[in-house]
């Protein structure tokens, strides 16, 4: 199943997210447009959007602060990409140029400040102090997540609970977070909208396990992305924490030698080869199959309806996914 299988009940309104976002970032600055028009090539699954969308749909309508919102927290997503393409010097973001590569680091980081800034002043026209301090507050976690990561990189004795903890706040949280806006504004109850936002929680934590494991086993032309960038760093994933986990302890620092200080590509071969025999991906994969279903565990108490059924499949795409 394509993304886009869950989100045709919403197409319209995603039409209408798609729409306003590029209204939003439009600039009269040449320099600033270039830069626009390159980022409106990051194409992505607009996952956090929809998540908007499809909580406010499962419980009540969807209002126009709902497509505000929706464009919010692709614009702090989208932000936290050209971020990420800076720290990890990656070269390519959805089949194009990334903006570091394109335009350099100090360009990249002030146009995710831009990014942010946009974001949050469209946030400030809502008045509305619940979203405000909610997208303020995971924003917060979302950087505390990446300073975690990166002050633990090349550290062979992170846990998996500590690998756990990091994603939660440097990926799910905005998941979670949308899906609590996208209940908030469509008049749900406090029990519903933890549903939503346990749910958005849950896939966002299976979505960055299976990013991880794409990183170390994902061809770079079909993912559209600068991949093995996480070893290159230092950064312990999933699959690497199995991996340590099952070795001896006579074999962990010729393998930590291994994993962290050589690219070379016969390097990268015998990891994977030391991934493979160790079966540490597809444990990755089935912690996130784990997960994702106890995602639609969270929300089954909802009542019945395509938009529920959407979100159930969309958690399945989550773990389907290869690209």
């Amino acid at each position: 199943m394509e993304t886009v299988g869950a989100f045709n009940t919403i197409k319209a309104l995603l039409d209408e997210v798609e729409t306003r976002y590029h209204k939003e970032l439009k600039s009269e600055s040449n320099e600033l447009a270039d830069l626009i028009a390159h980022i409106s090539k990051y194409k992505g699954k607009r996952l956090r959007p929809a998540l908007v969308l499809l909580s406010g749909k499962c419980v009540g309508e969807i209002l126009p602060q709902h497509i505000d919102l929706a464009v919010v927290v692709e614009m702090v997503h989208t932000a936290t990409l050209v971020h990420d393409d800076i720290i990890d010097e990656a070269k390519m973001r959805r089949h194009v140029e990334s903006i570091n590569s394109k335009w350099g680091r100090e360009v990249s980081i002030l146009f995710g400040d831009y990014l942010f800034s946009r974001g949050f002043t469209i946030l400030s026209a809502l008045d509305s102090q619940i979203a405000t301090l909610l997208l303020s507050q995971t924003v917060n976690i979302m950087a505390e997540g990446e300073l975690i990561q990166l002050q633990r990189r090349y550290d062979i004795g992170l846990s998996e609970n500590e690998y756990y903890d990091i994603i939660e706040r440097k990926t799910a949280s905005l998941c979670a977070a949308s899906c609590r806006l996208g209940a908030t504004f469509a008049g749900a109850n406090r029990k519903v909208s933890d549903m939503l936002y346990n749910y958005g929680l849950k896939i966002g934590t299976a979505f960055q396990i299976v990013d991880d494991c794409l990183d170390v086993i994902g061809i770079e032309e079909e993912i559209g992305k600068s991949l093995n960038t996480d070893i290159q760093k230092g950064k312990l994933t999933l699959p690497l924490i199995r991996l340590v986990n099952k070795l001896p302890e006579h074999k962990l620092e010729t393998t930590k030698e291994l994993i962290f200080h050589h690219n070379e590509k016969e390097n990268k071969n015998s990891i994977l080869e030391l991934l493979t025999e160790h079966d540490a991906v597809e444990y990755a994969f089935n912690i996130s199959k784990n997960i994702v279903r106890q995602a639609q565990e969270e929300i089954a108490p909802l009542p019945e309806s395509k938009y529920k059924t959407a979100l159930f499949e969309l958690a399945d795409f989550i773990v389907s996914r290869r690209t």
